[in-house]
């Protein structure tokens, strides 16, 4: 007889990824990035073809609208917005176990999947299983998974203290206990990047993916409970599902379901003979939006900081991995299902994405005219020395026309062995094009650089003139 799937337990842990480069002015552009080498073989993954092979996978696919797909699944080898992979440890036997107190919860695992995507942003997923424990609160606990990014208080209390997974011919244990976060705060726990495996780093290095989380300490819960016993208590007190106050939450029934929607958790309890969906393509579509946000606006604080040389490449960069983003990623809705698109308009609306995206817009614009002044004062600077060529060739003009053609005598053509020659150069050539030089750049705006220049211009002019005054005007 096959054993009865109690709860579907899935997480979802979003990241900002970016690989070295060896030139400065490939400040952030993950587009090309993501066609690098290191993403067509990673240690433990394989690549994964989205292919239709039955029923299930079908209704998966076209439940979303075309541009949704682009984005979900990569059907072609090059994909040039995601990269989707699966743990090719994850074998028919490979469970979880979790500890919290004394009790261990041992969950089978269905699959451990990675997608990484043009935006610098990656998710690694976690599927889980329950065939053992009934009670609400067991699933509840099971779901404190989520917590485990990294503590968000010590010591650690009421959460997983020691989580282990068994795949094929590895086993990955955490004591979350002896683990020291006090030297590595902030940063992923070690049963996180054991499971990424070894090309993902949290040190930025010549080698390896770099990645830092984007949502603070949790992951994202989505949680499927079949009990009918449970879904009447749930509907007549949607409280037992969260004893803490949360003022931003949705709720949602019917006949067979009842949903209970947060900003970065949706749990479903159901009837058990009734195929519920957990949406969890939807909250990856939602969480690529909301992280790649984050990550934008972490990219403004960053290049802010560099040099204007490198500040105009770096802003353009962004801005056009931004215009992407909005045309290619984002999306107002997703599915013509009524009950799809009521909870892709609630999380959206928690998860605050269309005023992060106004917002980011804003700040976008803002950078992007700051390139253009940049742009516009480097094109003054040459459009400046231009003149000051122009400005210098008069002097010369000038003295051809006063004293005619017939000045280029033997003597001005091998200058430097006549002192008369030497003192008319000086007197008609050097000295008035200092005197305009040192004039010119007077009225131009003063930075360390041109103040430099125009000292030296001073001092040129004023040795020009000495040389005159004790030495003469010469001859040519």
């Amino acid at each position: 007889m096959t054993q009865r799937k109690i709860s579907e337990h899935i997480f979802l842990f979003p990241f900002a990824w970016s690989v070295p480069t060896h030139r400065k002015a490939n400040n952030f552009k993950p587009q090309q990035n993501l066609k690098s080498d290191i993403f067509w073989t990673i240690d433990g993954w394989k690549r994964q073809d989205f292919n239709i092979d039955n029923y299930k996978e079908y209704n998966e696919f076209v439940y979303f609208y075309k541009p949704v797909r682009n984005v979900l699944y990569e059907k072609i080898k090059d994909a040039e917005i995601t990269k989707v992979y699966i743990n090719s440890l994850v074998g028919p036997n490979s469970y979880c176990e979790v500890q919290i107190n004394d009790k261990i919860y041992k969950l089978n695992i269905f699959k451990i999947g990675l997608r990484v995507f043009k935006s610098g942003i990656g998710i690694l997923s976690i599927y889980l299983d329950n065939y053992t424990y009934l009670d609400l609160e067991d699933v509840k606990n099971i779901n404190l998974l989520s917590e485990c990014v990294y503590p968000l208080e010590l010591p650690i209390k009421y959460h997983p203290t020691k989580i282990t997974f068994y795949l094929e011919n590895n086993t990955i244990y955490e004591d979350r206990t002896l683990t020291d976060y006090k030297v590595n705060a902030g940063k992923i726990s070690p049963f996180i990047m054991k499971l990424l495996g070894k090309n993902f780093v949290q040190e930025k290095k010549l080698w390896g993916i770099y990645i830092e989380p984007l949502i603070g300490s949790k992951m994202v819960t989505l949680c499927l409970f079949n009990d009918d016993e449970y879904l009447k208590k749930v509907k007549l007190n949607n409280s037992i599902l969260n004893k803490e106050t949360i003022k931003e939450i949705y709720t949602s029934s019917d006949t067979d379901r009842f949903y209970y929607v947060t900003a970065f958790s949706l749990f479903c309890v159901s009837t058990i003979n009734v195929d519920s969906k957990v949406y969890d393509q939807m909250m990856h579509l939602l969480l690529i939006q909301k992280t790649t946000l984050l990550n934008f606006s972490n990219q403004i604080a960053s290049i802010s900081l560099l040099p204007e040389t490198e500040l105009v490449i770096a802003i353009q960069d962004l801005y056009k991995i931004y215009i992407q983003f909005i045309n290619q990623m984002y999306f107002n809705e997703v599915t013509e299902d009524a009950r799809g698109r009521w909870l892709y308009s609630k999380i959206s609306t928690l998860l605050n994405i269309q005023q992060e995206i106004q917002q980011l817009d804003f700040e976008m614009k803002e950078v992007h005219e700051y390139a253009e002044l940049i742009n516009r004062e480097q094109s003054k600077i040459k459009v400046e020395l231009f003149a000051f060529i122009g400005v210098a060739l008069v002097v010369p003009t000038f003295v051809t026309g006063f004293f005619g053609m017939n000045i280029m005598s033997e003597e001005l053509v091998t200058w430097w062995q006549h002192d008369n020659t030497k003192l008319w150069l000086n007197t008609y050539a050097l000295f008035p094009i200092l005197l305009i030089s040192c004039i010119y750049t007077w009225r131009i705006q003063k930075i360390w650089a041109r103040i430099i220049i125009q000292s030296i211009l001073i001092i040129s002019a004023i040795i020009s003139l000495f040389i005159i005054f004790n030495y003469g005007c010469g001859s040519p």
